[in-house]
């Protein structure tokens, strides 16, 4: 079985401000909190889950189809949040889409999933990339200063989908983009 999940790669500005936020936080958070490596930053759009091998053809195929004529995404950067609020498990960069076009894409792409046989993850998109995942917390004062780094950025173009293979390791997960969808 291979563990898949599709995801928008982000434009270099972004991909280049969040590697530098990353870089400057890494050294002063406990152990604990682990921070993204900047290769694996994305805009998770949909996690399949484990699929046979045999099946990665068929969902290629899918995909291609649903993308068909597809313009590529924009977003706008609105900031840093710990999510969830409450007992924060994440800390990630929180995305505003230009229109509904992402959600109606998951949607479609389940749907075609599905009628491959295959039963993806079915929660609702929550537009974000994730930074940094906490095991510990992390004091107040810290936690401010992270939240205040700016990266507020308009009219982020996102025109390419991959499909990724996600190896698990003690380290932190290793991605491997199995398909790439350039959009228009």
């Amino acid at each position: 079985m291979i563990r898949t999940f599709v995801a928008l790669e982000l434009p270099d500005l972004l991909r280049a401000r969040l590697a530098e936020l990353i870089s400057k936080f890494r050294p002063i958070t406990p152990t604990g909190v682990n921070w993204v490596r900047s290769e694996n930053l994305h805009l998770t759009l949909l996690f399949i889950g484990d699929v046979p091998p045999h099946k990665l053809s068929e969902i290629d195929e899918a995909i291609q189809i649903l993308l068909e004529g597809f313009p590529a995404f924009k977003f706008h950067a609105l900031g840093l949040e710990l999510f969830p609020a409450s007992e924060p498990h994440m800390i990630w960069l929180k995305l505003q889409a230009e229109n509904d076009d992402i959600n109606k894409l998951q949607k479609r792409m389940i749907n075609a999933l599905r009628v491959l046989g295959i039963d993806s993850d079915k929660k609702p998109l929550k537009l974000h990339v994730t930074i940094a995942r906490l095991k510990t917390t992390i004091s107040s004062e810290l936690a401010r200063e992270i939240m205040q780094s700016e990266v507020k950025l308009n009219n982020l173009v996102f025109p390419t989908i991959t499909l990724f293979k996600s190896v698990l390791t003690p380290t932190g997960p290793n991605y491997t983009a199995l398909y790439e969808y350039n959009l228009k």
